[in-house]
């Protein structure tokens, strides 16, 4: 009766330890960082213009934009594609305030939740969201309206 009680405590408290905190309060921390990145087709049939947000918890949010491989990825490497050049960037920088509160809507979509439901609308995934709060780390490839929606106000700091 007592190695059961045990056996049976030991499992409880063995299965509360794997669960996580999935949902949090966020706090601010020039640790954290958030990655937006889309692509769209393009009007002469070449290769698709990526878009990529980059926002860091000091509130530096980073706009690049192009056909370039350096959209994708910032670290030089030599390259004979035509599209080098094609490259646009631009930066703001979001208040404290604003930086905490999208990080807080990522969390509160369920970023970090382990079991995610299927894609609501059945599309394909149209934006890989990338975060970093907290230490907890995720990648999603997704086209909920929720993510969709923190892209697109991100992306409106860029329109002018």
């Amino acid at each position: 009766m007592k190695t059961t009680a045990l056996l049976l405590t030991a499992t409880l408290l063995a299965g509360c330890s794997t669960l996580t905190e999935v949902r949090f309060t966020v706090e601010p921390s020039s640790l954290d960082y958030a990655q937006f990145r889309t692509s769209r087709p393009s009007r002469n049939g070449g290769p698709p213009t990526v878009v990529r947000l980059e926002l860091a918890g000091s509130g530096y949010l980073e706009y690049r934009s192009g056909r370039s491989e350096r959209v994708r990825n910032g670290f030089w490497q030599e390259s004979e594609s035509p599209d080098w050049e094609d490259l646009h960037t631009d930066h703001v920088v979001l208040t404290q305030e604003e930086t905490v509160a999208i990080y807080q809507r990522l969390v509160d979509a369920g970023i970090f939740d382990r079991v995610r439901q299927k894609e609501p609308t059945g599309r394909p995934s149209s934006l890989a969201v990338m975060a970093s709060i907290r230490f907890k780390k995720e990648l999603i490839l997704t086209s909920d309206p929720v993510y969709v929606e923190i892209f697109e106000e991100l992306l409106s700091k860029f329109e002018r």
